[in-house]
């Protein structure tokens, strides 16, 4: 028909055009009263329109069951949406035709900006009883006179008024059918707002839908952000999520709902944004359905002012319902069937969401109907947030919680030992390196003194001096002793003399020798062993220390057992010291510490506490006085035990109630600056 059409010579009078215009009226007049498919009928209807007005081609919009509009039926729309901006073309020409179809009157709109060449479209909204459906739009070329436009907006709505006709008398034809629909819609929305049970009402949607609509299958899916996920298909119990169909639905839907446009397949893939069309051929390779729609499950709140009715705010969408049929059915009628269950479905699903995601949701409708029961709904405001608020503040006095105290600490060995400088010197020579095993008594470094050295020729050249005047009196004597003890000139005096003297020396050159040794030994101290088995814990010794002057009493070094048993070094700030020295006297048991380390944060272990300071003390790098405190710990539950490693814990101090727990520090402040 559409090639006889175009065939036919153009007319050459106004009144020729006319006549020619009014028997394309009457023939399409003709279909109207036959019982003919909706595509059979648009496509007469939308050709002859283009013939008459020699346009770049005619649609028909209707509404979909989420608002939008869809392009239903189109002939020669290749020049205006043509491969590659088909998409993005419809949707701009979606958002005009849709401003027209809400106010309800015939105009002309501008038709998308991103096709060449430009073109105009004639709108004429369609209604039947009062109700708008659709849009009957006329593509024709841009800038054309503004008479030629008037005569195009009269003949379209000649040709939608035909339309309507035929819309019509379908609806008379379906009327009995739709009886028959509207019974089983009313029962739809029984079942599914019987309750708020989040699985049952997916469940419902499902297997009800697929009865109402006489579709092969229907499936119901959640919005989870940019993604969807199946709730519940009808006829099985539970999904398959791992299953390819499943998958690749769920992919599809996904990709559809964040275009919030409804899609219906009946065997054309034209028109699609490729983001849709490639997810929709790879489901068509997993099921044999002809027809298939995916609405989005989505509420829809028409905007008003002053001035004018604006269009529909799109609120996110709760979830999708697809829709399947093997047999080629009528998509367009389908969907138009599938509305009042689609709003049912939002509604329920939606409200369903909302409950399942209340925190203590199986708690409320127990705790509304004892409220009920005594009548709280009857008193005053004032009461209704007086009461519960007494309530808890009341509870918060009883309900018990633990209670525990933050303390700040490192992991240590028990054993461990200092290595001082047992003198003035420097460091000569370092035998070990950091993290080296050393073994009792092993060298760990060689100091000198240049004191030592002093001291040490000093006493030397002292004592060869006595020595060699020892000598020499002893010389003397001997001599002496060999002379006739007669002799007139030997004098009592000189023996005596040379004995004390002799005395003397021998004396101070004893001194000599005890100071030499005691010299010695503090030389031998020079050389520092390791105090017990262990491991250098110091980090760079030798370029810290190599050649580097040292006092006596100075640190040098330390050495820990890390294979014996560790313990755990802890800060207790002193304010904070008596609660725990309560729950210790309470308590028959060691007090438990909860610690976490710094490099190994969300994960707790316990240890026991067994050693309390009796005094106070305060560091320079400390910011506030503590008590220091002592906890075992079971090292085996804790990997990579280093030297040093930070805690950060918790004293656990028995229970006390909310309200302690929550308000101690605040009432301890106050008490602490207004002196209380």
């Amino acid at each position: 028909m559409e090639s006889s059409l175009h065939h036919q010579d153009a007319p050459r009078t106004a009144d020729e055009a006319r006549r020619r215009i009014e028997s394309l009226l009457d023939e399409v007049a003709d279909l109207s009263d036959l019982t003919i498919a909706p595509d059979v009928f648009y496509g007469q209807v939308l050709d002859r329109l283009t013939f008459a007005t020699s346009a770049l081609g005619a649609a028909v919009w209707t509404k979909s069951p989420n608002g939008h509009l869809l392009l239903a039926h189109q002939t020669d729309l290749l020049q205006c949406y043509p491969t590659g901006q088909a998409a993005k073309a419809l949707s701009d020409d979606e958002s005009h035709l849709f401003q027209v179809f809400h106010r309800g009157e015939a105009d002309v709109v501008p038709g998308s900006q991103n096709v060449q060449p430009k073109y105009d479209i004639v709108v004429v909204p369609l209604q039947v009883a009062g109700e708008a459906w659709g849009v009957m739009a006329l593509y024709q070329p841009a800038n054309l006179a503004k008479s030629v436009r008037q005569t195009y907006v009269r003949i379209t709505h000649a040709f939608a008024e035909v339309s309507q006709h035929y819309q019509q008398q379908t609806l008379l034809r379906d009327f009995q059918q739709h009886q028959y629909d509207w019974k089983r819609q009313l029962a739809f929305a029984g079942l599914v707002h019987a309750d708020l049970s989040y699985e049952k009402t997916a469940y419902r949607i499902a297997n009800e839908a697929r009865n109402c609509l006489e579709a092969d299958r229907v499936a119901v899916l959640s919005a989870r952000g940019s993604k969807c996920r199946i709730e519940a298909i009808s006829g099985v119990d539970k999904p398959h999520r791992r299953s390819n169909t499943v998958q690749k639905l769920e992919r599809l839907a996904s990709v559809v709902i964040s275009s919030k446009q409804t899609l219906l397949y009946t065997g054309d893939t034209e028109n699609l944004p490729p983001q849709v069309e490639e997810a929709l051929l790879e489901y068509l390779e997993e099921t044999p359905s002809k027809v298939l729609a995916i609405v989005p499950l989505q509420n829809i709140e028409a905007v008003e002012d002053d001035e004018e009715k604006k269009p529909r705010r799109d609120s996110d969408p709760v979830g999708a319902l697809a829709i399947e049929s093997i047999d080629q059915l009528n998509g367009h009628e389908l969907l138009h069937r599938a509305e009042p269950i689609v709003r049912h479905a939002t509604t329920a699903l939606g409200n369903a969401r909302a409950y399942h995601q209340l925190p203590l949701a199986s708690l409320l409708i127990p705790l509304g109907n004892f409220l009920a029961t005594i009548g709280w709904y009857r008193l005053p405001t004032t009461l209704k947030i007086v009461i519960p608020l007494a309530a808890i503040i009341v509870a918060l006095f009883f309900i018990p919680m633990d209670f525990s105290i933050e303390v700040h600490g490192q992991l240590v060995p028990e054993v461990e030992r200092n290595v001082f400088a047992p003198s003035d010197g420097y460091v000569e020579e370092i035998f070990i390196k950091h993290g080296q095993r050393v073994e009792k008594d092993t060298r760990l470094m060689q100091l000198r003194s240049n004191e030592f050295n002093l001291q040490r020729a000093e006493i030397v050249g002292q004592l060869q001096t006595a020595q060699a005047e020892l000598d020499a009196i002893l010389v003397k004597r001997s001599q002496g002793m060999r002379r006739d003890p007669r002799a007139e000139n030997r004098t009592p005096e000189s023996f005596e003399n040379l004995s004390a003297d002799q005395l003397k020396l021998t004396k101070q050159i004893e001194n000599l020798i005890e100071r030499r040794d005691l010299l010695q030994k503090r030389e031998d101290e020079l050389e520092l062993l390791s105090p017990i088995d262990g491991q250098v814990l110091d980090w760079e010794v030798e370029r810290i220390l190599a050649a580097r002057p040292v006092r006596r009493g100075e640190l040098l070094m330390k050495v820990a057992d890390v294979d014996g048993p560790w313990i755990l070094d802890l800060e207790l700030p002193d304010k904070r010291t008596y609660h725990v020295v309560n729950a210790q006297s309470e308590s028959n048991e060691p007090l438990v510490v909860r610690f976490q380390l710094v490099n190994e944060p969300g994960k707790t272990y316990h240890g026991k506490l067994t050693t309390a300071a009796s005094i106070v003390d305060l560091e320079e790098n400390s910011e506030e006085p503590f008590v220091p405190l002592e906890a075992e710990i079971d090292q085996v539950e804790i990997p990579h035990l280093r030297h040093g490693l930070s805690v950060v814990g918790r004293v656990e101090c028995g229970q006390r109630s909310v309200a302690y727990v929550w308000t101690y520090q605040l009432v301890e402040t106050a008490r602490r600056y207004l002196f209380w």
